[in-house]
């Protein structure tokens, strides 16, 4: 990730607010902004595996469904 930052400001539940807060409390994160990186990194690694996985899935079926069909034409 480069040095470059841009503020976002979002609107949390206050439970999860306070959830974040205990965890910046009990010294897993700095601050509740790194809280919410990491937590931003995390979904953007999920939705990147989840698109590389269905990509992947289709590329399989289609490859499957092209060797079915040339041991039938065979």
């Amino acid at each position: 990730m480069s040095g470059d930052r841009e503020s976002v400001w979002v609107s949390l539940p206050t439970e999860l607010v306070e959830r974040l807060d205990r965890l910046v409390d009990d010294g897993v994160f700095n601050s509740r902004s790194d809280a919410l990186r990491y937590g931003a990194c995390i979904v953007v690694r999920e939705e990147r595996r989840q698109r590389l996985h269905e990509q992947t899935d289709s590329e399989a079926r289609g490859d499957a469904a092209e060797r079915l069909e040339r041991k039938r034409v065979l």
